[in-house]
Protein backbone atom coordinates (compact mmCIF):
# COMPACT_ATOMS: atom_id res chain seq x y z
CA UNK A 1 0.00 0.00 0.00
CA UNK A 2 1.13 3.51 -0.73
CA UNK A 3 1.35 6.37 1.77
CA UNK A 4 -2.08 7.80 0.94
CA UNK A 5 -3.75 4.43 1.48
CA UNK A 6 -2.04 4.06 4.87
CA UNK A 7 -3.13 7.57 5.79
CA UNK A 8 -6.69 6.70 4.81
CA UNK A 9 -6.58 3.57 6.98
CA UNK A 10 -5.32 5.60 9.94
CA UNK A 11 -8.00 8.25 9.48
CA UNK A 12 -10.74 5.59 9.15
CA UNK A 13 -9.60 3.93 12.40
CA UNK A 14 -9.50 7.34 14.10
CA UNK A 15 -13.04 8.02 12.89
CA UNK A 16 -14.12 4.60 14.17
CA UNK A 17 -12.58 5.27 17.58
CA UNK A 18 -13.90 8.81 17.94
CA UNK A 19 -17.32 7.86 16.59
CA UNK A 20 -17.43 4.96 19.02
CA UNK A 21 -16.66 7.28 21.94
CA UNK A 22 -19.35 9.78 20.92
CA UNK A 23 -21.84 6.94 20.40
CA UNK A 24 -21.05 5.54 23.84
CA UNK A 25 -21.44 8.96 25.45
CA UNK A 26 -24.81 9.45 23.73
CA UNK A 27 -25.98 6.03 24.91
CA UNK A 28 -24.86 6.76 28.48
CA UNK A 29 -26.79 10.04 28.34
CA UNK A 30 -29.84 8.03 27.25
CA UNK A 31 -29.40 5.64 30.18
CA UNK A 32 -29.20 8.55 32.63
CA UNK A 33 -32.14 10.51 31.24
CA UNK A 34 -34.27 7.75 29.65
CA UNK A 35 -35.05 10.22 26.84
CA UNK A 36 -35.81 7.95 23.90
CA UNK A 37 -34.49 10.53 21.44
CA UNK A 38 -31.00 10.04 22.79
CA UNK A 39 -31.25 6.30 22.17
CA UNK A 40 -32.09 6.97 18.52
CA UNK A 41 -29.30 9.54 18.40
CA UNK A 42 -26.81 6.91 19.63
CA UNK A 43 -28.11 4.36 17.10
CA UNK A 44 -27.78 6.91 14.28
CA UNK A 45 -24.21 7.72 15.30
CA UNK A 46 -23.41 4.01 15.42
CA UNK A 47 -24.79 3.49 11.90
CA UNK A 48 -22.78 6.41 10.53
CA UNK A 49 -19.58 5.36 12.30
CA UNK A 50 -19.68 1.70 11.31
CA UNK A 51 -20.99 2.48 7.83
CA UNK A 52 -18.12 4.75 6.89
CA UNK A 53 -15.58 2.14 7.95
CA UNK A 54 -17.41 -0.66 6.13
CA UNK A 55 -17.34 1.31 2.90
CA UNK A 56 -13.54 1.35 3.05
CA UNK A 57 -13.52 -2.39 3.68
CA UNK A 58 -15.85 -2.98 0.73
CA UNK A 59 -13.70 -0.88 -1.57
CA UNK A 60 -10.30 -2.30 -0.62
CA UNK A 61 -11.12 -5.93 0.08
CA UNK A 62 -14.20 -6.62 -2.04
CA UNK A 63 -13.08 -4.33 -4.89
CA UNK A 64 -16.30 -2.32 -5.04
CA UNK A 65 -15.95 0.60 -7.47
CA UNK A 66 -15.13 3.95 -5.91
CA UNK A 67 -18.32 5.65 -7.12
CA UNK A 68 -20.46 2.75 -5.85
CA UNK A 69 -18.61 2.97 -2.52
CA UNK A 70 -19.26 6.69 -2.30
CA UNK A 71 -22.95 6.12 -3.08
CA UNK A 72 -23.09 3.42 -0.40
CA UNK A 73 -21.35 5.65 2.14
CA UNK A 74 -23.68 8.56 1.44
CA UNK A 75 -26.70 6.27 1.72
CA UNK A 76 -25.53 4.91 5.07
CA UNK A 77 -24.93 8.43 6.35
CA UNK A 78 -28.44 9.45 5.25
CA UNK A 79 -29.93 6.46 7.08
CA UNK A 80 -27.97 7.33 10.23
CA UNK A 81 -29.02 10.96 10.12
CA UNK A 82 -32.60 9.88 9.40
CA UNK A 83 -32.64 7.72 12.52
CA UNK A 84 -31.27 10.65 14.51
CA UNK A 85 -33.88 13.08 13.17
CA UNK A 86 -36.74 10.67 13.82
CA UNK A 87 -35.48 10.07 17.34
CA UNK A 88 -34.95 13.70 18.23
CA UNK A 89 -38.02 15.20 16.58
CA UNK A 90 -40.39 12.25 16.59
CA UNK A 91 -40.38 11.76 20.35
Amino acid sequence: MDAITWLLVIVKFAALGLGGVVTLLAYRAYERTQFAGLRYFAIGLFIITVGTVLVGVFHHFLHVQLTIGMLLESSIICVGFGVMVVGLYGQ
